[in-house]
């Protein structure tokens, strides 16, 4: 930018030369004239509405629109490009938009480099789903089979509760203290899970069944005529051909408790 005021000064000597010839006529008409112009060029350049920032953002964005659509990563001068011209607070924006567009194109190598370089960007809560929406799109894309996984609970009827709130969760063996699905329920024998719902996306069935993990599974029933809890707990290693899998338990093998 300090260029483009050097060259402005620079422009003012013959101007100012000009002027000062004592032949020159109506010199406030010529300087100030000449004074506008080059004001008008600086502000062009490097005022809030310079066009040349501009047009660098178009240049990037035809560069990653580019690796999209050749379905490759984006050189390390469009990242460099990329880093030093876009604003930090648009950052994680451009990337969700290109994103989608490379997933929607099925550009899928295009998206996975996308999302392994742009994850620094996502960092807020609201931020942070985003990005895992956009994985969770993406391996949903990779792996269509799997992309409406779920898991189905079957119950035997319980002659002494008859009527009950239930609550089921899985969680990953040895894993975080975080279910992968988890759903209350009321009066049902037959509770149905999907990646729905999951507390955070990508962390779901789905990801269960590609990585093979072993399950715990958890399910807890308040009798409402009665004063029983139930309590059902287990460990389940899922059929890694199916994205669905159904348990059944039957009405002698829950642990009972006094409310």
């Amino acid at each position: 930018m300090i260029y483009i005021y050097l060259l402005s000064v620079v422009a003012l000597f013959p101007i100012i030369a000009y002027l000062l010839s004592q032949k020159t006529i109506n010199k406030g008409y010529i300087f100030g004239f000449s004074t506008i112009v080059i004001l008008f060029c600086i502000l062009i350049f490097t005022g809030k509405f310079s066009f040349l920032g501009s047009l660098k953002e178009q240049e990037i964005n035809t560069q990653i629109k580019s690796s999209i659509s050749k379905d490759e990563a984006m050189p390390s001068i469009t990242i460099s490009e990329f880093e030093k011209h876009i604003e930090d607070t648009l950052k994680a924006e451009w990337m969700q938009a290109y994103i989608n567009k490379a997933i929607s194109s099925k550009k899928l190598n295009a998206a996975e480099n996308l999302i392994s370089y742009s994850e620094k960007y996502f960092k807020s809560p609201d931020e942070k789903f985003i990005f895992y929406s956009l994985y969770t799109k993406l391996r949903d894309s990779k792996f269509p089979a799997f992309a409406d996984s779920n898991f189905i609970l079957k119950l035997e009827p319980i002659s002494e509760c008859e009527e009950f709130e239930g609550k089921i969760e899985l969680f990953i063996m040895d894993g975080p203290n975080l279910p992968i699905a988890k759903k209350n329920f009321e009066n049902l024998f037959l509770v149905s899970l999907s990646n729905l719902d999951s507390s955070i996306p990508g962390f779901d069935l789905t990801s269960v069944y590609l990585n093979r993990e072993t399950t715990d599974l958890k399910v807890a029933l308040r009798c409402v005529n009665s004063s029983l809890n139930l309590i059902y707990e287990t460990s389940i290693f899922f059929d890694q051909n199916s994205a669905s899998n159904t348990y059944k338990i039957g009405s002698n093998e829950w642990l009972k408790k006094e409310q």
